[in-house]
């Protein structure tokens, strides 16, 4: 029954008003909780909007691993920043080799949700 209820939804891309309903909640962590940056906020969803959630999660997954390069290895199923380390210097190796440039970007992502400006994420609230 799930099954064929998920899958309508799928194919029609149309969600039941209260599957999306969700609480955004903070939870405090340690220091002054008089400052903001001293709270987490996360999001209540209800139970049939995690089981959606999870189910396209599961099919979007194998389609955009599909697409990625071996090399691409952040936010992928048992893959690390120790395969990242190894990779890079095949990579710059390959490129020193063509002569071509060589750009290196590294991003610490440490306490990022922390510095999400709020007034953009009340934006998506009315969505």
């Amino acid at each position: 029954m799930l099954n064929i209820l998920l899958s309508k939804i799928w194919d029609e891309e149309q969600v039941l008003t209260d599957w999306k309903e969700r609480h955004r909640i903070k939870i405090s962590k340690q220091g002054d909780l008089s400052k903001s940056e001293n709270y987490r906020g996360i999001t209540i969803l209800s139970i049939p909007g995690k089981v959606l959630n999870r189910v396209l999660l599961y099919r979007m997954n194998a389609s955009v691993d599909a697409q990625l390069r071996d090399q691409q290895s952040g936010f992928r199923k048992d893959r690390s920043c120790t395969d990242q380390i190894a990779t890079l210097p095949i990579i710059m190796e390959q490129l020193i080799e063509w002569d071509s440039p060589v750009y290196i970007n590294f991003i610490n992502y440490e306490k990022a949700f922390d510095s999400v400006d709020r007034t953009i994420l009340r934006i998506f609230d009315k969505i």
